[in-house]
């Protein structure tokens, strides 16, 4: 499970935000987990909020304001409502030095309790996919993932059915490597899945009959890619019963495949003689990109041939019309 301590989340972003330690060190060792982002009524991060609990309150101008504005028993009880139960780390942004009773309450329940350089509302803007990209669900597929006229697609299929074959092949014509064999997915967002490479296998592709083979090196920098968006997976498979059957001309194999809980599209091509599947695979990407566009060509072909086959309807032998 994924989990990230609030000493990492300091040192991550001390400098981007201007980050110092203001009470509460002796919970650096407190933990974020990916459990906690799906916990119901459990927020991830924000400006105070007691009403909606938040793993990490942020406190602005606005929110010292509030705070001076109320009586020392109402701010007492609030503040030791605010540094107790799920909130794990507390923010002062603004470059505003802390409250004295803030800091006892924070020192009081071992509560990390951080100031920042930068404005409340960038602390959130900054932090929020940090903690997002950290905490994501994080699982692995096997397959071949590349990047093909800026999209991210992950080729699947059973072992030796040609993934790594036509992966150099679209490497050779200019697409980028991003893993193979095995791709780490992880959610970065409610509707972002990326992929990206173990650091054991990064650059490298196995070709049976070639080996394992440097991409970087035979191919140069832009031949690779750290990282990228999963946004389509083409599965390759063999004919039914090893014949290659014509199917359904105006039909495409294709639905969603569920990772990590985002629907990802999906294309199944057959893989069989004299099919340049490299060109296929570059044709399904232009083709997602249109549809993603709202584009549909096989719906607008069969728009076309319908509304023909109504201009043609023979005369009506009664009426003379149609």
């Amino acid at each position: 499970m994924p989990r990230l301590s609030v000493q990492q989340l300091f040192e991550d972003r001390r400098e981007r935000l201007g980050l110092a330690w203001a009470a509460g060190a002796s919970g650096s060792h407190r933990e974020l987990t990916n459990e906690m982002l799906s916990r119901p009524g459990l927020g991830l991060i924000g400006h105070l909020n007691l009403i909606h609990p938040l793993i990490v309150q942020v406190l602005g101008t606005s929110e010292l304001r509030y705070l001076e504005r109320m009586s020392d028993a109402a701010r007492t009880e609030m503040l030791d409502r605010l540094a107790g139960g799920d909130t794990l780390c507390i923010v002062v942004g603004d470059g505003l030095p802390v409250p004295v009773p803030l800091e006892r309450a924070a020192t009081k329940s071992a509560v990390p309790l951080l100031t920042a350089r930068e404005t409340s509302q960038q602390v959130i803007n900054i932090l929020r996919p940090y903690l997002q990209g950290e905490l994501g669900e994080v699982t692995s597929l096997h397959g071949v993932f590349l990047d093909v006229l800026e999209i991210g697609v992950l080729i699947t299929g059973e072992s030796s059915i040609g993934k790594s074959e036509l992966a150099l092949e679209l490497i050779s014509r200019g697409h980028g490597l991003v893993a193979d064999d095995v791709v780490e997915l992880q959610q970065i967002g409610p509707e972002t899945v990326q992929g990206r490479c173990p650091p054991m296998l990064r650059d490298f592709l196995e070709v049976r009959g070639l080996g394992v083979l440097n991409i970087r090196s035979i191919f140069g920098e832009t031949a690779v890619r750290p990282r990228k968006a999963l946004r389509l997976i083409v599965h390759l498979e063999f004919p039914a019963d090893g014949r290659y059957e014509e199917r359904d001309r105006l039909s495409t194999k294709s639905g969603t495949r569920r990772v990590l809980g985002v629907e990802i599209p999906t294309v199944t091509l057959t893989v069989a003689p004299g099919r340049n599947l490299a060109v296929l695979v570059e044709a399904a990407v232009r083709n997602h990109i249109l549809m993603t566009r709202g584009i549909d060509s096989t719906r607008d072909f069969i728009s076309r041939q319908a509304a023909a086959m109504r201009a043609g309807d023979p005369p009506d032998p009664e009426t003379g019309g149609h």
